[in-house]
């Protein structure tokens, strides 16, 4: 606990000094994610969850995700759940960065997963990489900035393909009609 000095306002209309100690405990200062959890968070957690949201990194965690959610949308229509994705995503720790302190119950391991798992999908999702519904079972889905990505790799496929032709020209190109005849003989 800390003394913290405080003045006095007005007494009467007039200014008065005082000093009061007033004693704060100062909780350590645990991450966003890890609140409310009476043990620290493992090393392995914070500095996991810093590679998933760092300016250096995100990005790439990101885009792995984004292409996990497209594949498996493709794949079931669904999306997958947050425990698919990080499983897909930390496969040597079942979808967790590491293990959790053991003097925590079942409630503080949940609410340290989820957590962890929430806070860096907020990150990917402020990217614009992916899209959730709070409270809603399998909503995880590619965001607009994946898609507009991925259309303009598209596009520039196409592009290749057809050197020298516009994306109208490559639109409207005639069909063979020689190959056209010959199935209809």
């Amino acid at each position: 606990m800390l003394p913290i000095p405080m003045t006095g306002g007005r007494v009467a209309g007039r200014p008065v000094q005082a000093t009061a100690i007033v004693m704060v405990e100062m909780l350590e200062s645990y991450p966003i994610w890890w609140q409310e959890i009476d043990a620290p968070p493992p090393a392995e957690w914070v500095f996991m969850f810093e590679d998933f949201t760092g300016d250096d990194t995100a990005e790439q965690w990101a885009l792995a995700a984004a292409i996990f959610i497209a594949q498996t949308r493709r794949r079931t229509t669904a999306g997958p759940t947050f425990a698919e994705l990080f499983t897909y995503l930390l496969p040597d720790t079942d979808g967790l960065p590491g293990p959790l302190p053991r003097n925590l119950d079942f409630i503080q391991r949940r609410r340290a997963v989820a957590g962890f798992r929430g806070h860096a999908a907020i990150e990917w999702r402020r990217r614009g990489m992916i899209s959730f519904d709070n409270g809603v079972m399998r909503s995880l889905r590619v965001g607009r900035e994946f898609r507009e990505r991925s259309r303009r790799r598209q596009q520039a496929r196409e592009a290749a393909r057809h050197p020298g032709k516009t994306e109208r020209e490559r639109l409207v190109e005639p069909a063979d009609t020689d190959a056209i005849t010959e199935r209809e003989s």
